[in-house]
């Protein structure tokens, strides 16, 4: 199996069986043959190969969804020509114990016309700790920074960054994931 998938870079490297054997065994083991193969076309759609792990899947709840990193967000924006900037997150800080903060926004630019426009989004501490949040409580601000930056890009870029979301934003839904047993995958020739 060959797939014409483009890495970020200068070069289009392809999807061999040999990478398909290791996303098998690594990044999608508990995919459906069926899964797997939807993972591959939107990493082909997405401009990204699947061993890159710039996207990746991710059940929740038993339903295959897709992940990206933030720099696959950003890269994203970039690649329009259109994106403008991103101002470091500014935070709500309150009388927290644990001194997290109540939120965190970030504004990205987009030109528009020749305009820049600003697109601020506010991600809310209460709304995306995880239920298994060690990295959420030593780093607070980077995480929800991560989710309200997410949220900022497909904001200002709706068409280039739909249905994909930062894995920190993802990370609450954790709390209703139901364990599930790695699917059985044949081994590759």
């Amino acid at each position: 199996l060959t797939l014409p998938v483009t890495m970020p870079g200068p070069t289009p490297t392809p999807v061999t069986d040999a990478h398909m054997y290791l996303v098998r065994r690594t990044i999608a083991k508990d995919l459906t043959p069926d899964e797997l193969a939807l993972y591959v076309h939107m990493c082909g759609e997405w401009g990204c190969h699947p061993l890159s792990r710039m996207v990746f899947p991710i059940k929740y709840g038993g339903k295959m969804t897709f992940v990206s990193s933030i720099d696959y967000l950003r890269s994203r924006a970039a690649a329009t020509g259109q994106h403008a900037g991103t101002d470091d997150a500014t935070f709500e800080e309150g009388a927290q114990a644990d001194g997290h903060p109540i939120s965190a926004a970030v504004t990205v630019y987009r030109l528009i016309n020749g305009q820049r426009c600003p697109f601020t989004a506010t991600a809310r501490w209460k709304e995306y700790l995880p239920a298994s949040s060690g990295m959420w409580l030593r780093m607070p601000k980077t995480m929800l920074s991560k989710c309200a930056e997410g949220l900022a890009l497909r904001k200002a870029f709706p068409a280039e960054l739909a249905k994909l979301y930062v894995h920190e934003e993802m990370a609450q839904a954790e709390r209703d994931v139901t364990p599930l047993a790695p699917t059985p995958h044949p081994q590759a020739n």
